[in-house]
């Protein structure tokens, strides 16, 4: 959706092209929209992650993006939809941190899920993700339609990816695993649950003790799945 920023539009004549362009107080091209969008929700996450959720107004954000209220408001409803969005770009930028390339004839389960799980559990412990869960476990009972939102994207699609995993080591021989959603959300359980869970506490946790439990849930995990030998 293109960003109206309440600027003026242009005069069209009739030898004007008709593709649009882009002048001097003119409606801004939908690239440039696009990018004042993304800094406009940059500028909500930091808000929302330094005063919270309560204390973060819409009003505050439009004054700090420069942008009227008018027009975040024809963008997001409410606050809620406004941190929809923090979330969403949130929880794109954790999948493609922590995903790593797609398995390949060859590969070893136990390497590549190692792997998968450093990643996934060092996207989740840097203080954007934490910030940003507090926020959605603080708010899930007030927004159902949130902290649904948030379920849907964030771990249901964190858990599809997975699974995705799972069935190409079963199609390899290397797994035996019946329901692939229902290991893959195991996994995710063992692997980043606890981790997460202290993280949001304020807890500190050592980095050597992070990376012998990723590697122990691995272990646990394959135990359970590991095709007979």
């Amino acid at each position: 959706m293109t960003l109206d920023l309440d600027e003026p539009q242009p005069t069209v004549h009739a030898s004007a092209p008709t593709k649009p362009r882009r002048g001097s107080g003119g409606r801004p091209s939908q690239q440039e929209a696009l990018r004042r969008d993304a800094r406009l929700v940059e500028i909500a996450a930091t808000m929302f992650m330094e005063r919270g959720f309560d204390a973060t107004t819409i009003d505050a954000v439009a004054e700090t993006a420069n942008v009227g209220k008018a027009t975040l408001y024809a963008r997001y409803r409410d606050k809620a939809a406004l941190f929809a969005a923090v979330f969403r770009r949130q929880i794109d930028r954790w999948l493609s941190s922590s995903m790593v390339e797609a398995p390949i004839p060859g590969d070893k389960v136990a390497d590549v899920l190692l792997a998968m799980g450093r990643s996934m559990v060092s996207a989740a412990l840097v203080p954007e993700s934490i910030a940003i869960n507090r926020i959605v476990i603080a708010q899930a009972i007030r927004f159902p339609d949130l902290a649904h939102m948030v379920h849907r994207e964030g771990w249901q699609r964190s858990n599809a990816s997975i699974a995705a995993v799972l069935d190409h080591f079963a199609r390899d021989g290397q797994l035996v695993v019946e329901d692939s959603e229902m290991a893959a959300d195991l996994f995710l359980s063992l692997v980043v649950g606890r981790l997460s869970r202290l993280a949001m506490l304020g807890i500190t946790i050592d980095p050597a003790q992070v990376d012998r439990r990723v590697e122990a849930a691995v272990s646990v995990f394959l135990n359970g799945v590991a095709a007979p030998r």
